[in-house]
């Protein structure tokens, strides 16, 4: 079963954005390295050694500035063995592929696409690890 890993949010204003959620939620916030600041990690739980949530159920995420991905909506993203495999099967279901599936930093691959409501679905499939139920 394929896990949801993360949300991400879209902003236009990342300090802004970033303050916000701060303040209001207590999030932690940092940009991610290599982005060139269109990315910023969310962190609202507190996670192990290897960066995943303590909490069973909990998930952290990111801001994303607005367009970056094509798209300027919130959507989850979910960890999969195959993007290639996985975004075969939203086509055979009635789905759609939105953006390709391209090179994530150096640690995994990212595609978007969406459910038949036009829900947007982040697909995340890292090079090195294998999902862990």
């Amino acid at each position: 079963m394929d896990k949801v890993r993360s949300f991400n949010i879209p902003v236009l204003d990342m300090k802004g954005a970033g303050e916000f959620y701060r303040r209001v939620f207590g999030w932690e916030i940092e940009p991610v390295l290599g982005s060139g600041g269109d990315f910023h990690r969310v962190g609202t739980t507190e996670v192990d050694e290897s960066g995943e949530p303590i909490s069973c159920g909990a998930i952290n995420g990111g801001l994303f500035r607005k367009g970056t991905h094509g798209i300027g909506t919130t959507f989850l993203e979910l960890e999969v063995m195959s993007i290639d495999d996985t975004v075969a099967k939203v086509l055979q279901n009635g789905g759609a592929l939105v953006r390709e599936k391209r090179p994530m930093l150096d640690f995994a691959f990212f595609a978007i696409v969406q459910d038949i409501d036009g829900n947007y679905l982040g697909l995340m499939e890292y090079r090195d690890r294998k999902i862990t139920d």
